[in-house]
């Protein structure tokens, strides 16, 4: 067990170096919070949505990639908001 003092630039590049998919990427968010394996399910189920858009005659919208999960600490600040915005809906509607 290391029981020596870490430089902040270890941390730096420890934290840097987390495969993709890490439970610290997910915290984050963006491209590092997914596995290579399922952001290529994503490219191969955009090929075929393409595909089937371009035989369909390639009419209406054409279909969109999927964007990168939001990070957790994003996800529970609009969670709180909402939550913020139900509370005063409720008291503003239901309370008379």
């Amino acid at each position: 067990m290391y029981r020596g003092s870490i430089t902040p630039r270890k941390v730096a590049v420890l934290a840097l170096n987390l495969p993709r998919g890490a439970q610290t990427w997910r915290a984050v968010g963006g491209a590092g919070a997914v596995t290579a394996e399922v952001e290529a399910a994503w490219i191969i189920e955009h090929t075929l949505l393409r595909v089937a858009h371009g035989q369909a005659g390639g009419k209406g919208k054409a279909p969109e990639m999927r964007d990168y999960p939001a990070g957790l600490l994003e996800e529970a600040a609009k969670a709180a908001f909402t939550q913020s915005r139900a509370e005063r809906f409720r008291q503003k509607h239901l309370t008379k």
